[in-house]
Parts: structure tokens; C-alpha cells; sequence
């Protein structure tokens, strides 16, 4: 006996969605709603509003029921959903309103079906990395148009207000708003400082401005006669590695001016004394606010936008930077400063190396292992994907909130034993840092996992560039290209 299903689809636009979502339900005496993955977090929400049974998604594409039915609504929840109901902002879609050359509305695939494929060890290959188009991942269908309401008017003199706004009498602008910090806008290149006016700065290099220390040296907080806050980093004496990592350093970020890069103003010799003159960021590193207890909760949007950031960084250094690929080889949340305004900047480029062209380095392995990819630790082998690889690290560590290596019972286990198979198993939910388990984007954790499992692979030629990340992952512009074949499992039944 062969059964068949009618389906009527009803596109319903509106805001906010989940209001308009309730008035459909409620208005359709409908019997049953399933929530996909998306809005299976708002089921408490629903629950007050709604008397139907509800079901919804799990991370495997199985269906649970989550409420049976339930036949009377409190008057205060029914109150409630009439002014909910309200607030919706619904639009006529009248047939005079439809106009097929304007804008077309599309139903999109589930972005679970590439997760879904990656249990199978297929692989099929192309050359290009972002070769495909947006039909080869997202099959689409075409339903109505609706035309499209401007429904903001950008007004030219409140944006040159507003910009004006961050800045003052000062010619040096806010480098961040959130504690007034100001920095110099651009230098040309690197100037030296004379050793009287760092140690003026540092008064004498006190310990009350000892801010860090690492392989290379100490790091004092001061302030020039200017008004422009530096950290100094000061090499320490009996370094071996110092007076490479120094020059190496200076040359790097002399060509390395961007938003998302730490600014080296100068740099100061004197006798057995190497320092390096930076910028001072305000606001610690993103090791002190992920892991630190004293820290406050680093919420999902800001895990995000500081995921984008670094990726930029990244980008610029790989694929933008004036002086050629820059590689950094050192990539750590550690290595990571962020201004109160939480915009990372990358710091520490002692390790960094300029590459040539469609080359890679034959090197010393330096850096911290946990965040060392296979060809690197093993042969010494550097080239831009080192540092992709260095990043889908960092990315697991701000979904997840863990340590690169957490021991457990006495084994330690490294991060991405833990993560690639919630990834390849779907289990999102159980990848995500638990203290933000409420108040994450469910496609912006797609669009993080994704990267992150990408920009891990083994073999160093399957990793994205940092360019193909920062489209992967920046979730504004929902027509996102897909990674081509190279990446994906093939289907087979």
C-alpha cells in the first residue's frame, strides 16, 4: 500500500520571527509544530504560548517530542500571546504586492547535510578550493517574490558624527572606547627610540609595570612624553634565541599595519638592552579571559566577532601584506590581545618568518605543541597552512571554552581528540562551551565548527586559506560559497 502526504508551504515573513511563528501556530489550530535545531533553544518560549504538541530536531536529525498537548492556556498566557501577536510586523502579500523581478525567496537545504556526509571516507577532489557555486551545496527552490522595503535611511551627517565622536581635540585616535585608550593611527615604518626615553616611560622598568614575560624577554607597561601608552618588551640578557627573535620581529611588523595586528612603534638597542616598543592593549589576552577564573563570561557574540577578527589578521598576513606571505608560527589565545571593546589584535611575532611564493620552510620547530600542526612538529615543515592550522585550534578553544590539553584521570588529552568527533557525529550541542549554552547562534556554531574541523586536517594542501576562513565563518552574508569537492565526502547509498 503506497501512502502519499500533501504539503502546503506558507512563506510568512515578519518580525521578530518568534512572535509570527506563534500567531501562525495559534491561528492554524495546528496539532503539532516541529522545531528544527535553530529554534528547538526557544521551546520554553513556545511552551507558554502555544496548547499543541511540539516536537523538534536533534543533532542526529532524529525527531524527540518535547511536550504533549495541552488543552487549556492560562488567561495570563493567553494574554500574553495576544500582545506578543501584536508586536509582529507582518507584510501584505496580496498578488498586487508580488513582483518577480524584485527579490526571490528561496528555501534553503539544511546545512547538516554536509556534516552528515563526513562519516564517509569517499574523497573526491578538485583543484580549486572555492571553485563551486552556491547550488552545488545548497540546492534552493523557488517559491514567491515579495518586494523588498527599505526600511532604513542612512543619513551621511550622523555618520560623520558618529566617527567623529571617537575622536577629540587629540590627533591620536581611540583605540579603544571601552576604557579610552588612544593610539597612533599609522606609522610608515618603525622608529628608533633612545634608551633614556623607554626607561623614562617604564619608570627605570619598575616591577609595578611588569605586565608579562614569555621566552623572549619581559614586558613593561609606560608611557611616553607624548601621552601614547606602550608596552616595552625587554630582552632578557641570557637569551639565545633573543637576538634572532629581535630583528626578526622588528622586520615582520615594520609591513604588518592592520586593525587586527598589534602596532610596533619602535624598537630601542643599547649595549646588552633589546627592546621592542609597541602599542598597549588594555584588556589582557584571550587565554586570561577564556580560562581565567577572575574573568568575566565571554558571551557567543563576542566569540565570534573575535573569531572573525583573527581570522582577518590572519588573512592579511597570509595573502595581504605588502611585503609578501607572513607566517606567524606561534598562533595561541595567549598570543592574542583584545581592547575593551574585544577586538583582537595578534601579538608576539618573534617566531615569524616571511615565505616565498609557492614554498614552504624547512625550519627548528618552535612554538607551543599543542598548537603545532603534523607537518611542522614532525618534519619542521612551514608554510601558511601551519598557521590555518594553529587557528582551527584556537576556534575549537572559543566554542568550547577547554584548554588545547585538559588530563583527565591521569591521561592528558589534547583538544581535538575530544572535538573532531562531536563535529563528524553532529553533536554540536555537547561541543559548545556549556556556560553559553543558552545564548549561542545555532548557525554561527555551524559556520565555527565547520571552519575549525576544516582548518585541522592532516594533510596540510586540505586546509583553507585564511581568506576562504574568513568567508566560511563571516555568517552577515547568508550566500556564503561553499568549499568545493576538495573538502566535502562524496554521497553514495
Amino acid at each position: 500500500t503506497h501512502f502519499s502526504i500533501s504539503v502546503t508551504l506558507k512563506v510568512c515573513p515578519g518580525s521578530p520571527a518568534k512572535v509570527v511563528i506563534i500567531h501562525e501556530i495559534n491561528s492554524s489550530k495546528a496539532a503539532w509544530v516541529v522545531l528544527d535545531r535553530h529554534f528547538r533553544r526557544d521551546f520554553k518560549h513556545f511552551e507558554k504560548h502555544i496548547a499543541c504538541k511540539v516536537a523538534a530536531f536533534q543533532d542526529n536529525l532524529s525527531v524527540q517530542t518535547l511536550k504533549s498537548i495541552r488543552t487549556n492556556l492560562s488567561s495570563k498566557s493567553m494574554g500574553e500571546t495576544k500582545d506578543l501577536q501584536n508586536l509582529a510586523v507582518s507584510l501584505d502579500l496580496s498578488s498586487k504586492t508580488l513582483d518577480t523581478d524584485k527579490v526571490r525567496v528561496s528555501i534553503r537545504s539544511s546545512p547538516v547535510s554536509y556534516f552528515a556526509s563526513l562519516t564517509n571516507h569517499e574523497m573526491y577532489y578538485t583543484p580549486s578550493v572555492v571553485g563551486s557555486s552556491m547550488q552545488d551545496f545548497t540546492p534552493s527552490m523557488s517559491v514567491t517574490s515579495i518586494p523588498v522595503i527599505d526600511e532604513t535611511e542612512f543619513n551621511a551627517k550622523s555618520i560623520e558624527d558618529n566617527m567623529i565622536g571617537h575622536y577629540d581635540s587629540s590627533d591620536r585616535p581611540v583605540l579603544c572606547a571601552g576604557c579610552g585608550l588612544r593610539s597612533v593611527l599609522y606609522i610608515k615604518e618603525s622608529m628608533k627610540y633612545p634608551f633614556s626615553e623607554i626607561q623614562s616611560a617604564t619608570s627605570d622598568f619598575s616591577s609595578e609595570n611588569l605586565v608579562g614575560e614569555g621566552g623572549f624577554g619581559h614586558v613593561y607597561k609606560g608611557k611616553l612624553k607624548d601621552g601614547q601608552v606602550i608596552a616595552a618588551k625587554l630582552r632578557k640578557e641570557a637569551s639565545s634565541q633573543g637576538y634572532t627573535e629581535f630583528f626578526s620581529e622588528v622586520q615582520v611588523l615594520s609591513f604588518a599595519r592592520h586593525r587586527n595586528i598589534v602596532m610596533l612603534l619602535g624598537y630601542c638597542c643599547k649595549e646588552s638592552y633589546n627592546i621592542l616598543v609597541y602599542e598597549y592593549i588594555c584588556n589582557n589576552s584571550l587565554e586570561w579571559h577564556l580560562f581565567d577564573k577572575a574573568a568575566g563570561l565571554l558571551e557567543w557574540h563576542k566569540r565570534h566577532a573575535i573569531a572573525l577578527g583573527i581570522a582577518k589578521g590572519l588573512r592579511f598576513l597570509h595573502e595581504e601584506c605588502r611585503a609578501g606571505p607572513i607566517i606567524h608560527r606561534d598562533l595561541r589565545p595567549s598570543n592574542v590581545l583584545l581592547t575593551h571593546d574585544f577586538v583582537p589584535m595578534l601579538g608576539d611575532f618573534g617566531l615569524a618568518k616571511w615565505k616565498a611564493v609557492n614554498a614552504s620552510i624547512h625550519t627548528r620547530v618552535l612554538g607551543q605543541s599543542g598548537y603545532l600542526a603534523p607537518e611542522y612538529a614532525e618534519y619542521g615543515i612551514v608554510s601558511v597552512r601551519t598557521d590555518v592550522y594553529a587557528f582551527g585550534i584556537v576556534l575549537f578553544q572559543l566554542i568550547s571554552g577547554r584548554k588545547v590539553l585538559e588530563e583527565h584521570e591521569g591521561q592528558c588529552t589534547h583538544i581535538l581528540q575530544w572535538a573532531e568527533p562531536l563535529v563528524e557525529s553532529l553533536a554540536l550541542h555537547d561541543l559548545i562551551d556549556e556556560r553559553i549554552a543558552d545564548t549561542y547562534d545555532t548557525y554561527g556554531l555551524y559556520h565555527l565548527a565547520r571552519a575549525a574541523y576544516l582548518c585541522v586536517r592532516t594533510n596540510p594542501e586540505q586546509r583553507p586559506s585564511m581568506g576562504e576562513v574568513v568567508r566560511l565563518i563571516e555568517t552577515e552574508n547568508e550566500h556564503i560559497r561553499d568549499l568545493s569537492r576538495q573538502f566535502i565526502p562524496h554521497f553514495t547509498k
